[in-house]
């Protein structure tokens, strides 16, 4: 687990942001609805740090994180980075911009354009913002571990991690000060994850990079995040310090999920929590408190009221109507 994160100007400022994908029916495409996949979702990160954003799949992770981005539109809300709203910037500013915001992608393989080799992958973006390609595509391989004599290949003549690799190489190529690990070990064996999470330790401590990394391994989480968003049906349901959330877990949901890690040590035999039905579906959230249905801790109010995210204690934030009282 990661050190406690000093308290520095914030880099990103997220705040209430939605994301609602329209549901159209009927021949002349009558709008029938939406599909809340991020909604009213805030936090913020600070220089150097690095936020875990966990939650089952479905959840809305990857959707904040490409909203975060522009890589898709958001619905409303507001995303600052250094003070610059992002999601108000023209083509051209956001362009620029962009050289200090990128994402290493889950899927090192599809993420990766096969017709061009490993040195074309890396001098895109260098030529795309008029950085010199020289040496630096050399320099790059070399920082994620890799020989520069790979850069005349293809990415399909990679193994999985060698391909992430590539992959952070990309990411790392303009000089970003902010970076979204969106799931960027989830596709690799369990050998190499370990050796892809220290290397974006490494990274940040050598270059001083913030993350927003998103996945759904708790244990990761915890060996990389300072803080740990909990995300559940496309809202945070509770935010904390790495060590606090995992040694006092506040949310009934959270409570699930820490529950859910194995022990490797078959001598100790932990308590599980066992949720009753499915994830609903956001098309048609429940009333109240969206994790009612399935929550073991679920009163009549559950259903009718619906919690805020709110601090219990400083710097712990829960959504919990029993957490409130």
């Amino acid at each position: 687990m990661r050190g406690e994160h000093t308290i520095d100007p914030m880099l990103l400022q997220v705040q209430n942001l939605k994301k609602y994908y329209p549901i159209s029916q009927g021949l002349w495409g009558r709008d029938a609805g939406h599909v809340k996949a991020v909604d009213d979702v805030s936090f913020d990160i600070s220089p150097g740090e690095t936020l875990g954003l966990v939650g089952e799949s479905g959840c809305g992770k990857t959707t904040t994180g490409r909203a975060i981005l522009r890589l898709i539109d958001a619905t409303s809300g507001t995303v600052r980075f250094k003070n610059t709203d992002i999601l108000s910037l023209g083509k051209k500013q956001l362009r620029t911009l962009r050289r200090h915001m990128q994402i290493i992608f889950q899927d090192p393989y599809g993420s990766l354009n096969p017709r061009l080799t490993i040195g074309g992958i890396l001098s895109e973006p260098l030529k795309i913002h008029g950085d010199k390609t020289k040496d630096r595509v050399a320099d790059l391989l070399n920082t994620v571990g890799l020989s520069p004599d790979v850069a005349r290949r293809y990415p399909h003549e990679f193994s999985g991690g060698q391909r992430q690799r590539i992959g952070i190489a990309r990411a790392l190529a303009v000089k970003p000060q902010f970076i979204i690990a969106d799931e960027p070990v989830s596709a690799l064996d369990v050998s190499i994850q370990a050796q892809i999470v220290n290397l974006l330790q490494d990274l940040q401590a050598q270059f001083g990079l913030a993350y927003l990394f998103i996945a759904h391994d708790l244990s990761v989480i915890k060996h990389i995040s300072n803080r740990v968003a909990v995300m559940y049906l496309g809202k945070i349901v509770e935010l904390a310090e790495s060590q606090e959330l995992y040694d006092n877990p506040q949310h009934p949901y959270t409570r699930a999920l820490l529950s859910s890690i194995p022990i490797p040590d078959p001598r100790v035999r932990g308590s599980r929590t066992i949720l009753t039905g499915d994830v609903p579906s956001p098309v048609n959230v429940p009333s109240g408190c969206a994790f009612h249905p399935r929550c073991p801790e679920a009163t009549p109010d559950c259903a009718h009221r619906k919690p805020e995210l709110l601090d219990i204690e400083p710097g712990h934030s829960v959504a919990c109507i029993l957490r409130h009282n």
